[in-house]
């Protein structure tokens, strides 16, 4: 049961126990239908129970019978009096399309497609019926591939009546309406032949233990029904849905907190007396109230989803119909804004889904919404799943459904999404003998610039644990070794994985290293664009081995004075320095040395007669290691790599109960 848009009360009435003649049977089904009319299903099966006696009004009245279980959420029952009705003779074709939704309600898919064929060999132009049919099959492979949420009773909230419509209360309470006995109303709700429904609250303590739920206190609560309540982040303000048992109208109130008691509920006025709003949602900054309307002016039919704006003097503007994306000609109900005000979560039967009301997920603003998406099995079931919400993280929440497993007509439910784990691991070795390499560092680096880091064993192993939706760089170092780094992501994966990645690193030589191709202009220090070019594979070294000191040494041939080639020589090994340096390396990891003709690799010295070819292997741009273990300043901040703890304990995991 949820709050409906009409609620009547119960008439107390006596009947005989007598057999019945056919005029009292007609009088009995005269009485069912008029409580039928005024969805007073409760009393209805009692006047169609007394009917069925008569062999002229069976049919009819095992099938309405039937229609008031239907109606009344009670998909076991219903069940059974539609196959009675079959037996009966009841030849209407919304029997074999209602009794197929109740299949489809109770996840017998195969069965409901049977009842759908039956109900199309009548009415073979519906399309509704096809798509319904269709539908059936769709679930069928969601519930063969579940998702990635696990879906259990919150028992603390549950009673053998309906429990419904969880609403978040401060950081440590909830207020959800309850059809429970000790409802402040004492009549019979005729609908579903509970009491009426009132609002209730608990709180959590440190330990995770919920309180006992009590009536909450002051002028909100009254003996007809109140339920499906929003409450202002600082717990001050609470909107909520209260509905009428004399006219049937359901109209959204607010109240605010006056100590320990909430003040007289005062009516928000939105589209006047001849339509029915409920089930409001209140956006964070308090500046937009979601809520359902039925058949207002400028929907799609049915109930849709609208929201109002925050005017000046905090009045509430005009309602906006949220648009074609969300809504539909059939119901949207039970809106939940997340607090990240773009993501509104819903419950609707005119999307495809699996049966009764599903609930679905859109991204946007205003009128702006994206296709909703369906949240699948098992957030959603054959039963109507509603009233969705969740925490920051989106990772844990509640919902409410008449799913199979519970207490009560309808329950609380608390989900959490089980993480996808994703494992990393590697192997570090030397690129020349394949040898492992013991006590290399290797830091995991994230999005935002913070890293974990491990030191590969002396197996020369590594192991991460990765987090959904990151990017990430690894850089590995090793003193003596030039540094190596990659990089790999866990966004927009959606099934787990095991990443292994190694890394092979070479040895730091201890000679000098011939730069190729770094070349200058004539009798100059100017690097040439090819030059530069050129140094971009020294760069990517330098800033992948951040531990490396290197001094750039320059040399010429001895054409020219000593004196001259000794000056030119600085000037060129300084104008590599000063490139490396505006390309982002320190320059305390750098160091100009010019040698000028003083380390000669041939014989071509002062006088001696050479070739240009001789000449030119002399003049060269070398760079040599000095040190490993340069320490400079830090550009990332280290993590412990443990995921945020969830400390919301309103969001308690219910696997640790």
């Amino acid at each position: 049961m949820r709050l409906s848009f009409k609620s009547i009360s119960v008439s107390i009435l006596l009947f005989g126990f007598l057999a019945l003649s056919p005029l009292r049977s007609l009088a009995q089904m005269s009485s069912g239908d008029k409580a039928f009319a005024v969805e007073n299903y409760f009393l209805a099966i009692d006047s169609y129970k007394k009917a069925i006696k008569s062999k002229e009004k069976k049919a009819t009245a095992t099938f309405k019978i039937a229609e008031c279980y239907r109606l009344m959420n009670d998909n076991k029952l219903a069940e059974s009096w539609y196959a009675r009705a079959i037996k009966a003779g009841y030849e209407e074709p919304e029997l074999y399309l209602n009794y197929a939704s109740v299949l489809r309600g109770m996840e017998k898919y195969d069965d409901a497609i049977e009842q759908y064929n039956a109900y199309l060999g009548l009415n073979p132009t519906d399309s509704r019926a096809k798509w319904l049919m269709e539908s059936c099959k769709l679930a069928k492979t969601w519930m063969n591939m579940p998702s990635r949420y696990e879906v259990n009773n919150m028992r603390a909230f549950n009673s053998r009546q309906s429990d419904y419509a969880l609403a978040l209360y401060k950081n440590n309470g909830v207020i959800l309406s309850s059809t429970r006995e000790d409802a402040t109303g004492k009549k019979l709700y005729g609908r579903i032949g509970e009491d009426f429904s009132d609002l209730f609250e608990s709180t959590v303590d440190r330990r995770g233990k919920w309180s006992k739920l009590t009536v909450i206190e002051g002028g909100v609560n009254t003996a007809f029904n109140e339920g499906t309540a929003t409450v202002n982040k600082t717990g001050t303000i609470m909107y909520f849905t209260r509905c009428s048992s004399k006219t049937g109208e359901c109209k959204i109130f607010m109240a605010r907190k006056a100590g320990a008691k909430w003040s007289d509920a005062e009516l928000i006025e939105i589209f006047g007396d001849t339509i029915n709003v409920g089930q409001p949602s209140l956006s964070r900054d308090q500046k937009k109230l979601y809520f359902v309307a039925d058949n207002a002016e400028g929907g799609f039919g049915g109930k849709d989803i609208w929201f109002m704006n925050k005017g000046r003097g905090n009045d509430w503007e005009a309602p906006i119909n949220l648009g074609p994306a969300v809504n539909t000609e059939f119901d949207e109900m039970f809106p939940y804004i997340h607090e990240d005000d773009n993501t509104i979560y819903f419950a609707s039967d005119g999307h495809p889904g699996m049966g009764g009301l599903d609930i679905f997920m859109s991204e946007g603003s205003g009128t702006e919404w994206e296709q909703p998406v369906n949240m699948k099995y098992p957030i959603n079931s054959g039963a109507d799943d509603f009233a969705f919400i969740a925490n920051a993280r989106k990772d844990k929440g509640f919902l409410s459904s008449n799913r199979p497993g519970g207490r009560g007509s309808d329950d609380i439910w608390q989900w959490v999404l089980t993480p996808l784990q994703f494992n990393l691991s590697g192997l570090v070795y030397d690129d020349s003998t394949r040898r492992p390499l013991s006590g290399a560092e290797v830091k995991l680096i994230m999005d935002d610039s913070s890293y974990i880091d491990a030191i590969t064993d002396n197996k020369g192993m590594y192991t991460f644990r990765l987090r959904e939706g990151l990017s990430y760089r690894l850089e590995v170092t090793r003193k003596d070794y030039f540094g190596e780094d990659t990089s790999l992501t866990t966004k927009g994966l959606e099934d787990s994985k095991d990443f292994v990645i190694n890394i092979p690193l070479k040895l730091v030589p201890i000679q000098e290293i011939t730069l190729n191709d770094i070349l200058y202009a004539f009798n100059s220090a100017d690097l040439t664009p090819k030059s530069k070019e050129n140094l971009k594979v020294l760069i990517d070294m330098m800033k992948k081995s951040e531990n490396l000191i290197i001094a750039i040494n320059s040399h010429t041939d001895s054409r020219g004075s000593d004196e001259y080639n000794l000056e030119l020589s600085q000037r060129r090994a300084q104008s590599v320095v000063n490139y490396l340096i505006e390309n982002g390396i320190d320059s305390a990891r750098l160091q100009a040395k010019g040698y000028g003709e003083t380390q000669l690799l041939n014989q071509c010295a002062n006088g001696v007669k050479c070739s240009d070819e001789e000449h030119q292997l002399n003049r060269r741009t070398t760079f040599k290691v000095l040190s490993t273990d340069f320490k400079g300043i830090i550009k990332y901040r280290r993590v412990t790599g443990k995921e945020e703890e969830d400390t919301d304990q309103i969001f308690t995991d219910p696997r640790k109960e």
